[in-house]
């Protein structure tokens, strides 16, 4: 059973917001088509934004006061838990990378990202720059889609959902990345850090988004209307 609130009724428990966590996944499907297709990650992301702003504002105008104040919070959790999990995330890699002496370095995709959204043959620190803020909307993305889905739970399913992310970042980058001198290190330190990403926003989560917090923060339910 989800432990998320029920907005409507005090003490009840609501349904998962599959349609809401879906708009936030869309941050990260565009590289996978931009990958696999060669289109330019700058138009395939504008589209994940137009269609994803879509949803939430299709989302928000049918909601009630009462669970318009539930997506407010489970959207700060997401945010908060996403930046969080996000630093978890780059520092055990690179971490891990210092200190068992490897090849691998792991923030070369940061590059490969602003390339892709800015095009070639631009200075570096343009790329790299835009690339880790492509990066950091990806990780609070990703977070804030899990809450909206199955916030509140276990945060072993917060590493399960990483785990996932993990399967699908390593289909599509050993075809788009140069791996093969440096693969084992790659699978080690892709692993680490997604455990460590879905350990941290998963315990967030759960934490803030356990039903008795919720409801302290939501306003009272709006009284009945007489017949």
């Amino acid at each position: 059973m989800n432990t998320a609130l029920d907005p409507t009724k005090p003490g009840r428990r609501y349904n998962p917001q599959p349609v809401l966590a879906l708009a936030f996944l869309l941050s990260g499907a565009p590289l996978a088509f931009s990958i696999l297709t060669g289109m330019s990650l700058a138009i395939t992301l504008a589209t994940g934004a137009v269609v994803a702003a879509a949803v939430v504002a299709y989302k928000w105008s049918g909601a009630t006061p009462r669970t318009r104040a539930l997506f407010k919070i489970i959207l700060v959790t997401g945010l908060i838990a996403g930046i969080a999990a996000t630093a978890a995330y780059d520092v055990t890699r690179i971490l891990l990378v210092k200190l068992g002496q490897m090849k691998f370095y792991p923030f070369e995709t940061f590059n490969r990202f602003g390339e892709l959204l800015l095009g070639y043959n631009l200075p570096r620190s343009l790329t790299f720059s835009v690339g880790t803020l492509y990066h950091a909307l990806n990780g609070i993305s990703f977070a804030t889609s899990y809450c909206f889905l199955l916030g509140g739970r276990t945060w072993l399913l917060g590493v399960l959902w990483a785990l996932g992310l993990e399967v699908l970042m390593f289909t599509a980058y050993t075809n788009w990345l140069d791996l093969e001198e440096v693969m084992a290190e790659f699978v080690a330190v892709s692993l680490v850090g997604h455990v460590a990403y879905g350990t941290t926003f998963g315990l967030i989560s759960q934490r803030r988004l356990k039903p008795e917090r919720p409801q302290r923060l939501l306003p009272p339910p709006e009284p009945a209307a007489s017949a």
